[in-house]
């Protein structure tokens, strides 16, 4: 009995078929590329966020000359400026805080230790005016809650406070030994008043993760936590005292 051959399949393509199929082998690499690129460039911008900038210090600027800050490094102002940077230890571990060297505050500029970082700059009333400021300690990013372990501590004029968040086990307070973060973003934000020309408040930050602290656990491991500082002088302060100055040269004037 003859065997039958089985009906043979030809698979054919449109025109517009293969129009399309070299169009998306074109199109495809060319995607696959950018999407390679653009993960590079969050890297390397990643990377650079976590080298540069790990502390930040800004002064706001006022518009008027008479009521003016300045920073530097230096308690000479030999270079001044409205922005300084310290970097970071891409490799800070936790320690206990009690461990931390008593002459933090000593060593003017970047001075970061084993697992902490330290930073010492001058705040100087650069006009010709007496006002007062704020400065505002604050998180500027901080990612797996790392904050929660994280300590700040801040020497005004060789006086330090220790800041911490608040404590997470139900327990009302600060964490012992330490003042509360004003807020989950503000550190502290306090003001300077009667600044006369030519004073200049002395600032130290340190910050560290508390070893012994409960919220000091794996899952925080490879958070980020960036702390920035900004000055600004009071418009009320400085209207004030334009006031007087008025009021003053009036009284002169009349005598």
């Amino acid at each position: 009995m003859a065997v039958k051959e089985k009906p043979r399949i030809t698979l054919r393509r449109t025109a517009g078929e293969v129009k399309r199929y070299r169009r998306y082998k074109k199109i495809i690499p060319i995607g696959i590329a950018i999407a390679v690129l653009i993960l590079v460039i969050g890297y390397v911008l990643s990377v650079l966020y976590m080298r540069f900038g790990a502390f930040t210090v800004m002064v706001n600027k006022f518009d008027h000359l008479d009521y003016a800050l300045t920073l530097s490094e230096s308690p000479g102002f030999e270079s001044t400026t409205s922005r300084l940077n310290a970097e970071i230890d891409q490799t800070v571990t936790n320690i206990d805080g009690r461990s931390l060297p008593d002459w933090l505050d000593n060593v003017d500029g970047e001075h970061n230790g084993d697992n902490y970082i330290a930073y010492t700059f001058y705040c100087k009333n650069a006009g010709r005016s007496t006002f007062s400021y704020t400065y505002d300690l604050y998180i500027a990013n901080m990612t797996l809650e790392i904050e929660r372990a994280a300590r700040v501590r801040l020497y005004v004029n060789g006086e330090y406070t220790d800041y911490a968040y608040p404590r997470t086990d139900g327990t009302e307070g600060p964490e012992p030994g330490t003042t509360a973060f004003q807020s989950p973003t503000t550190i502290v934000k306090k003001t300077i008043e009667n600044f006369a020309p030519g004073d200049v408040t002395k600032f130290t930050v340190v910050i560290w993760l508390e070893g012994n602290d409960p919220e000091c656990v794996d899952r925080i491991l490879g958070g980020q936590f960036k702390v920035d500082m900004a000055m600004d002088v009071l418009a009320e302060s400085a209207t004030e005292n334009s006031e007087n100055s008025e009021n003053s040269e009036n009284s002169e004037n009349q005598n």
